[in-house]
């Protein structure tokens, strides 16, 4: 593909647009696919996700040269833009894993996890990446349609604009004619997992989420969630005496226990299904939390209590 240094034409990003929507509308616009427009860059992607997930360095800086659009707002089109507040500012390594989910304790007390170690991981960032979207959204746009991040990461279950759950995306994520022709009937969200959705969109536009009159910043958020999917996902030998109190949770949100799996594995890792029964739990047992009507083991579970006049 040949182009000028500099795009004279090309569509601005939307708010909150992955890395690889806003690539392939402007790869469209072109005539030209997703790797011929990386390739012109300068560089080679391994694949689409790893756009959304790690991007090249230097490639926000050629983008911002060719379109005028800020380096820094490229960057937060990926996960990575996203260090420190969504993941940490370090590189990936065996320990990330229990630095990250351990450094709050919330349903079950200090030290009941295993302190496992998985190289390479990245918090919310699925091994088996599917593309989760708001029908409503798509409906209102127009091909090639524009993705949010959001809806690539096991992290929110609904549409802050249409207050709908997200619906699992079968096909490629480049194409939603058949949605277009025969939309999935919007599901509306239930008002427990709209406020939790509405604390992470609230920490990815401005740095801080507002719980129980208090306000944390994002990287608290983003720590104290995983915190709580780590320790519903624990094994039984982890929960211990608490595990009555974990299952129960899971059966409140609709579903059997999901603790002592046979192959342990973590949420991002997870088939989707899964990914959402947890996010869905996670609602539960915060809900429960600052209703009164669950008392957590650990010590950060006073992040959802109301706070003493």
């Amino acid at each position: 593909m040949t182009a000028a240094r500099r795009w004279p034409v090309h569509p601005s990003p939307v708010p909150g647009e992955a890395l690889t929507s806003w690539l392939r509308r402007i790869a469209s616009r072109y005539g030209a696919d997703l790797d011929d427009l990386v390739s012109d860059l300068g560089f080679w992607p391994d694949g689409a996700n790893d756009l959304d997930a790690c991007p090249p360095d230097g490639l926000a800086c050629e983008l911002s040269e060719r379109t005028g659009v800020g380096v820094e707002h490229i960057r937060r089109m990926s996960l990575t833009g996203w260090s420190p507040w969504l993941i940490d500012p370090i590189k990936p390594g065996p320990d990330t894993f229990a630095v990250y989910t351990q450094q709050f304790s919330v349903l079950l007390g200090v030290g009941r996890r295993r302190v496992r170690e998985i190289p390479a991981w990245l918090p919310w960032h699925s091994s088996r990446p599917v593309l989760r979207a708001c029908p409503q959204c798509i409906a209102a746009t127009e091909s090639p349609y524009p993705y949010q991040l959001l809806w690539l990461l096991p992290l929110t279950l609904s549409c802050p604009f249409h207050k709908c759950l997200l619906e699992v995306r079968e096909k490629p994520v480049s194409h939603f004619a058949d949605w277009k022709n025969k939309p999935p009937v919007a599901k509306p969200a239930s008002p427990a997992v709209l406020e939790m959705d509405a604390r992470t969109w609230q920490a990815m536009a401005i740095g801080f989420a507002d719980l129980s009159g208090r306000r944390v910043h994002a990287e608290t958020w983003f720590r104290l969630l995983r915190a709580i999917i780590d320790e519903l996902e624990a094994t039984i030998t982890e929960c211990t005496t608490a595990a009555r109190m974990i299952k129960g949770i899971w059966k409140d949100a609709g579903y059997p226990a999901r603790m002592g799996p046979l192959s342990w594995q973590p949420h991002e890792n997870y088939p989707v299904d899964i990914q959402v029964r947890a996010l869905q739990t996670a609602v539960t047992a915060i809900h429960f939390l600052e209703q009164g009507t669950l008392t957590g083991r650990g010590p950060d579970a006073t992040f959802f209590m109301p706070l003493e006049s």
